[in-house]
């Protein structure tokens, strides 16, 4: 893996990127919110002998800065049209079509897209994306005032109290390791997280991804990442689900779809599967019919 920069017309974006063999198909993977590409190194290196693949660090995550079209009410949208203007450049580069997978927001980011492009990609590999059931941005608004959360709105309250400095590297691994979300993580997977994921200052190391970025992500997407995104699949699919804790709300609407797809259950894995059995998702991709 090295890390290159690549510009696209709506700013510089840090990717790494895994050079496979000459005219290898192209994938493109798009990390979950509040981490980078670098995360899912291990599972990524595992098929560089099939495809040249990159991995971006969205706008504000990672080593790719926050650029002058971050808008703070709206940024999963904003997200949404750099990946869009980045998977041109791609597609540019190769002059081929490129293979969408991602997990997370990165899975419904990889589907908001997959319309306007229809052309240019050769379908959707999807880990967990996040669907919200359209009727809790309404339980938001009317209910809220009288004390009711949804999981987005905590979600977005624990990352504003996160923590985002520590003294070195070693603290903050430690800090992190056999916690959270990342007990269930291959211990790998947390190491590439914060290698990608951090920066050094002159008596500190800290996320670079700031919390009111990651935040205000999760708090967006119960009002951009619903349904309706699904209708927008025309190309096709391949979508694994967690069998516990799924974010992917409205599987119906994936069956329903009528072009080719194949929706798998990721069995014992939580939303974070392609971290605890990367083998799952590395057999999908590699029989991903292109």
């Amino acid at each position: 893996m090295k890390r290159i920069n690549l510009q696209t017309d709506r700013g510089v974006i840090s990717t790494c990127f895994w050079e496979g063999p000459k005219n290898a198909p192209v994938l493109h993977w798009a990390h979950a919110n509040g981490f980078n590409g670098q995360t899912y190194a291990t599972l990524l290196n595992k098929l560089k002998s099939r495809f040249n693949i990159y991995a971006w660090d969205t706008p504000g995550y990672g080593q790719s800065k926050i650029g002058e079209n971050y808008n703070s009410k709206n940024p999963v949208l904003g997200y949404a049209r750099d990946l869009e203007a980045f998977i041109e450049t791609l597609y540019s580069r190769h002059n081929r079509k490129i293979l969408l997978a991602g997990h997370s927001i990165g899975g419904s980011l990889s589907i908001m897209i997959s319309d306007s492009l229809e052309e240019k990609i050769s379908g959707l590999m999807l880990a967990d994306p996040v669907i919200i059931n359209s009727k809790y941005k309404y339980l938001t608004r009317f209910l809220g005032p009288f004390g009711y959360v949804s999981s987005t709105i905590k979600l977005t309250n624990q990352a504003l109290n996160k923590r985002d400095q520590w003294t070195s590297f070693k603290e903050i691994k430690e800090s992190y390791s056999g916690r959270g979300a990342f007990k269930t993580w291959k211990k790998e997977f947390l190491t590439n997280y914060l290698k990608g994921g951090t920066e050094k200052g002159e008596n500190f190391v800290r996320l670079s991804c700031k919390p009111e970025i990651e935040a205000a992500s999760f708090k967006n997407t119960e009002l951009v990442a619903t349904p309706n995104i699904i209708k927008r699949i025309k190309v096709p699919l391949t979508l694994i689900v967690a069998e516990y804790n799924s974010t992917t709300a409205a599987q119906k609407y994936f069956k329903d779809l009528k072009l080719k797809n194949k929706i798998i259950v990721a069995k014992g894995g939580s939303h974070f599967f392609p971290m605890e059995m990367p083998e799952v998702v590395i057999k999908e991709i590699k029989s991903f019919n292109l």
